[in-house]
């Protein structure tokens, strides 16, 4: 306790060292999301924010890339950039998938190396915002739902569940899936079972919109926070137990397999609470790793005691459960700018006639950069703000056929894009 008496007098210091150094602002790209897991008893860390898969091995104090990759395009000779990755053991194998536009990558993690075992793409034009797995499922989530996988990378069940506006922020196990929905301010929870949306939550959120996850522990109770306080459900949605942080922007919250403590993240740095939401100590992060941090993407797994791993702006940074430092790695890939989330688009609606309008939004392009809206081969000129976000209303063009077709975005300079598709009717 005695560490908060002074958290709010350095706040400040932190508070306007984020305005000044933001992720959108930073010389080096930013370290915003990514996934952890403990092989072996020893920690490993995979991330695609820089465009490449990047896999970090915890040994000893040091933070050691293991390996970098790009997804190649052997027809057009290019590289290109992924977007998601999850670690997974198998079979005593440690694996990584990684997706990149319409084709999912999985990878065994050796010493020093990936080796690419398997690589698959759809036909059907789906694009893919991430890779994860919920409870023993590989799962693929886009602007089109949610899709399990069997180990050849088949589709064995596909879900109508989804959040177009933030794909990051679906979680979930093999029986319930959340949804942190920020244009509602809800969390959404979403039986596989019934294939039903069975429960929504309000929530609370007073910041710009960010990555956000809930965590559901091995009892089946969902911890999710917001700018206000981090909050404990059961499935029917009663609110347990509370936790009132200090008013910053909520990101992530986690546990770990030995399922005692939770974890979040609020920007300025991460708090560690019994299953009760009480608080049993805190850590300011902003300048842990050696550079202006603000933690965003969490996740939280069991290594010879917890180990919480923070996506902190300019650095990946691993605490133990005492949150103190045990090692960090900075992002040493320059950009001019740099993406403060992960690319989404969305429409006002979901049918659409020829000459009609239809209200195009979107995010996770470079601050003030010049967009490309192609929708059948028509192109219209946009500018993102200083979020990269935009948001603008386009004619559906005569030349659109009446199928599903795609409306693509690309950033112009970053050379970011991004597609969703619309029925013209």
């Amino acid at each position: 306790m005695k560490k908060w008496i002074i958290f709010p007098v350095i706040l400040i210091t932190a508070f306007a060292l984020f305005f000044i150094i933001t992720p959108g602002k930073s010389r080096t790209k930013s370290y915003y999301s990514g996934d952890a897991l403990a092989y072996n008893n020893q920690v490993y860390i995979a991330t695609t924010n820089t465009g490449s898969l990047e896999v970090f091995k915890l040994e000893g104090s040091d933070l050691n890339l293991v390996a970098k990759a790009k997804p190649y395009n052997v027809r057009f000779g290019t590289y290109g950039d992924f977007y998601d990755a999850k670690l997974s053991e198998e079979s005593g194998h440690l694996y990584v998938y990684a997706v990149s536009n319409y084709t999912i990558y999985k990878y065994e993690v050796g010493v020093e190396k990936l080796t690419q075992v398997r690589e698959t793409s759809n036909t059907y034009w789906e694009w893919y915002n991430r890779i994860d797995k919920f409870g023993s499922d590989i799962v693929t989530v886009s602007a089109k739902g949610v899709k399990v996988l069997n180990t050849d990378l088949e589709v064995i069940v596909a879900h109508d569940f989804k959040n177009q506006e933030a794909p990051y922020n679906i979680s979930g196990n093999d029986r319930f899936f959340m949804s942190v929905n920020e244009a509602t301010s809800k969390l959404e929870i979403y039986d596989v079972e019934s294939r039903t949306v069975i429960k929504t939550i309000s929530l609370n959120f007073k910041f710009d919109k960010g990555n956000r996850r809930a965590y559901q522990d091995e009892a089946g109770y969902a911890y999710v926070v917001d700018d206000y306080y981090a909050k404990k459900f059961d499935v029917s949605g009663k609110l347990l137990a509370s936790f009132q942080h200090l008013d910053y922007q909520g990101f992530d919250i986690s546990g770990t397999s030995n399922d005692e403590f939770v974890y979040f993240s609020n920007g300025v740095g991460v708090v560690k609470l019994d299953k009760e939401m009480k608080e049993k100590d805190y850590a300011w992060t902003g300048n842990m790793g050696g550079k202006a941090g603000w933690a965003m993407g969490l996740k939280a797994v069991y290594a010879n005691g917890d180990k919480i791993v923070v996506f902190n702006n300019t650095n990946i940074l691993v605490l133990d459960a005492n949150l103190n430092k045990v090692a960090a790695v900075s992002s040493i890939e320059e950009a001019e700018a740099s993406a403060m989330e992960n690319l989404f688009l969305k429409l006002d609606k979901n049918n659409v006639f020829v000459n009609s309008d239809v209200v195009l939004s979107g995010g996770g392009f470079l601050p003030n950069e010049e967009l490309s809206i192609n929708f059948a081969n028509k192109i219209t000129k946009e500018k993102a703000d200083s979020r990269g976000r935009f948001s603008t209303t386009i004619k559906v063009p005569a030349e659109a056929k009446k199928i599903n077709q795609d409306i693509r975005v690309d950033g112009v300079s970053s050379k970011l894009h991004y597609s969703i598709s619309v029925r013209v009717e």
